[in-house]
């Protein structure tokens, strides 16, 4: 018979032996285990001394092969009788502890700072003495044996609730082992490399953030509460390009406050409300809240026309305003003449304008560029505009109104704005060789566009190339190309049809997106 033949043997009748309440070892034959192989003991506990109570019949199993497992038979049949009555029947010993220690058994194991305690309870009817070695989720489990006598009152907190209810009357030189705990070890993380933003002043930071585009700066702000206040300084804000953009609704209430002085918002969509949206304090936006917007491109942008006026309502700082192609309303014109300091607004193409919106205009006297071309005014509304515009207007473009534009117009207007440097009438069908006469008038005249303007006739333009400081002359679609050539070998000062589109108060000229009114909007 083989050597591991007779050890599972033995170890089957240890364990049956151990469940056994009223049985006793005939000849009291007590197993000593020299050297442990089981990986489940304690491996403070020492070696010398530890005893299995044994009752199985070892006879046929010669001692020199016991003697390689590491077993001998001891005689002492005092001793394992007195431990076998002290035995429990719903009880098994898991553990052997030298009695004479009087050591405490329910020492905590410890690793990193990090302990984790678990109470199992052992199964009477267990066939397998051994206990094989618990692992979960990467993390060691070792089982620590708890002594419920009464000399160990003074153990830990935990071994006390575990053994609370059990009582014994063993004496201190024998181990009653009732229960034991669970201990789990647990990794401690560990943070890979060190934080060298922490060394840097707020100052520091502030000029690495400005190298970072404006959707990596908003992904910076979810770092920590200190990259928070830092990415929103007013110094990353201060130039913002949304053009083209689909802003949902309360977007610009997140923007704006962050300081934001030049916006682009051109071919934007813009959902409603503009401010008062589910996560910002709409009390605040509504009653305190004033932006720092100075110039505002808002260009064929898709907004309403109730948008655009509570957009307007929280500027009042604007200097150049661009509503080009919007639909806009009398409480837009309202909301505009707040901004005293406007100096240049773009209306092309712009819908709904009226003789009284047109007489809002007349408040902002730091007015010098105004474009309300293609707006569809009527005779009265033009009428408005020649006889009240701002006297400090210097470029205006009112191209477009073919029956409503007249002689009487220019007139008035030369009487209301005699320094106009660029004037473009472009598409003013019923003027005639009298509106040249009063054009003559114009001293700091340099750009004068005329294009399509078909009742003047061919030889007014000579006259007018005369002027001694008009430069630029644009009269597309009037003179063949004949003509064209000899006015431009007779009057090489002034150049001719340079110019296809006007740039009156606009913000952007040519193929430029990264500019509005000459001012960067990108970093």
């Amino acid at each position: 018979m083989d050597s591991i033949t007779v050890k599972n043997m033995l170890l089957h009748e240890i364990g049956c032996s151990v469940n056994t309440e009223e049985s006793s070892p005939p000849d009291s034959k007590q197993i000593r285990l020299e050297n442990p192989c089981n990986n489940n003991l304690i491996n403070n506990v020492p070696q010398n001394s530890t005893r299995w109570s044994y009752s199985g019949n070892t006879s046929f199993v010669e001692p020199e092969i016991l003697e390689d497992m590491g077993v001998s038979m001891l005689e002492d049949p005092t001793a394992n009788d007195e431990s076998t009555k002290q035995l429990h029947s719903q009880d098994c010993i898991m553990s052997p502890v030298k009695s004479d220690s009087k050591r405490k058994l329910n020492k905590r194991h410890k690793n990193d700072g990090i302990e984790c305690h678990e109470k199992i309870h052992t199964n009477s009817s267990a066939d397998n003495a051994n206990v094989e070695r618990i692992e979960q989720d990467g993390c060691i489990y070792d089982l620590a044996v708890f002594n419920s006598t009464e000399n160990e009152s003074n153990s830990s907190s935990r071994a006390k609730e575990n053994l609370a209810g059990e009582s014994t009357d063993a004496s201190a030189d024998n181990v009653g082992v009732d229960q034991f705990c669970l201990y789990r070890r647990k990794k401690k993380l560990s943070i890979i490399g060190e934080n060298k933003f922490n060394e840097l002043s707020d100052e520091i930071i502030l000029m690495i953030l400005k190298w970072l585009p404006k959707k990596c700066l908003v992904r910076s702000m979810l770092v920590c509460r200190r990259w928070y206040r830092v990415a929103r300084d007013e110094a990353l804000w201060t130039r913002l390009d949304l053009g083209g953009k689909v802003l949902s609704e309360g977007t610009l209430g997140f923007i704006l406050p962050r300081g934001v002085q030049i916006l682009r918002l051109a071919q934007a969509e813009i959902a409603d409300p503009v401010f008062y949206g589910p996560n910002i304090q709409c009390d605040y936006i509504r009653d305190f809240y004033t932006s720092r917007l100075q110039y505002l491109d808002l260009s064929m942008a898709v907004i309403s026309p109730n948008g655009l006026a509570t957009l307007l309502s929280k500027c009042k700082s604007l200097k150049n305003l661009s509503l080009e192609k919007c639909t806009i309303s009398r409480a837009c014109f309202s909301e505009i003449q707040q901004n005293t300091e406007l100096e240049v607004l773009n209306l092309t193409m712009c819908e709904d304008i009226n003789a009284n919106c047109i007489m809002d205009l007349v408040k902002l006297n730091c007015l010098t560029a105004l474009n309300v071309a293609w707006c569809c005014l009527d005779s009265e509304s033009v009428s408005v505009l020649c006889k009240t515009l701002p006297s400090s207007i210097r470029r205006l473009n009112i191209a477009g109104c073919r029956k409503t534009m007249n002689d009487n117009n220019v007139k008035d207007l030369l009487r209301r704005c005699p320094d106009i440097i660029e004037l473009d009438l472009s598409d003013c069908a019923i003027l005639t060789i009298s509106s040249i006469h009063t054009l003559l008038n114009f001293t700091e005249l340099e750009h004068l566009s005329l294009s399509r303007c078909y009742s003047i006739p061919q030889s007014a333009f000579a006259r007018l190339a005369q002027m001694p400081s008009l430069l630029y002359l644009d009269i597309f679609g009037l003179v063949s190309e004949p003509v064209l050539k000899s006015l431009r070998d007779n009057y090489r000062k002034v150049e001719i049809n340079k110019f296809f589109y006007s740039s009156v108060a606009r913000p952007t000229v040519g193929i430029r997106r990264t500019s509005i009114w000459s001012q960067r909007v990108r970093d």
